[in-house]
C-alpha cells in the first residue's frame, strides 16, 4: 500500500523545491550557466539511474 505524505511533510517538500527553484534562478540571474548546467546534468543522471532500479 503506497503512503500519502501528511499535509506538514507535503509542505516541508513543497518549501525544499521553492527554495532550490529561486537558488537556481538567482544563479541565471548572475549568468553562472556552467554551474547552473552541470547541476540539471547531475540531476539528469540521479534521475535516469533511480529509473534504471
Amino acid at each position: 500500500m503506497l503512503e500519502m505524505p501528511t499535509d506538514v511533510q507535503f509542505k516541508h517538500e513543497l518549501r525544499k523545491q521553492l527554495t532550490e527553484i529561486k537558488r537556481k534562478l538567482e544563479m541565471l540571474r548572475n549568468k553562472e550557466y556552467d554551474k547552473l548546467e552541470k547541476e540539471y546534468l547531475d540531476e539528469i543522471e540521479n534521475i535516469e539511474k533511480s529509473l534504471q532500479d
